[in-house]
């Protein structure tokens, strides 16, 4: 192949004019290490810095965070199982029903703390894509 044949086969097979990606291999240790310093920056962007010197001007960080689904399920499992909740809801039903005696703080809190697990609730479902099938 003829030496402009390959400029211009170069050119049009990389348009960007970009490097390609260097790669390293790392240990899973030395990568927790690294990412533990890299903080909330981009891993790249940080060796890089530490390669070349923090003379770069550091781009802008738009890192979604992660959505750890089984988690999540979990925590709504929990607390759809937990007695707890159920407690709190039978006492608030018993205090409003006059069957137990509270003070009106006593009786506030306690409302705002089931009002508080309702809302934990939905957001779980919310996050987890469900629809809400009832109360916790």
């Amino acid at each position: 192949m003829s030496s402009s044949a390959k400029q211009s086969f170069d050119k049009s097979a990389r348009p960007d004019k970009r490097p390609a990606p260097f790669s390293i291999r790392l240990s899973a240790d030395e990568r927790a290490a690294l990412e533990r310093k890299a903080g909330q920056r981009p891993l790249g962007s940080y060796i890089r810095a530490k390669l070349l010197g923090d003379s770069e001007k550091p781009r802008k960080v738009s890192r979604a965070p992660t959505v750890d689904y089984a988690l999540l399920g979990q925590v709504l499992g929990m607390l759809g199982k937990s007695e707890q909740v159920r407690c709190l809801f039978l006492l608030s039903v018993a205090a409003e029903a006059g069957h137990l005696e509270l003070e009106d703080e006593d009786r506030i809190a306690l409302n705002e703390a089931c009002t508080s697990i309702r809302e934990v609730r939905s957001l779980l479902v919310k996050a987890l894509g469900l629809t809400s099938g009832g109360g916790a």
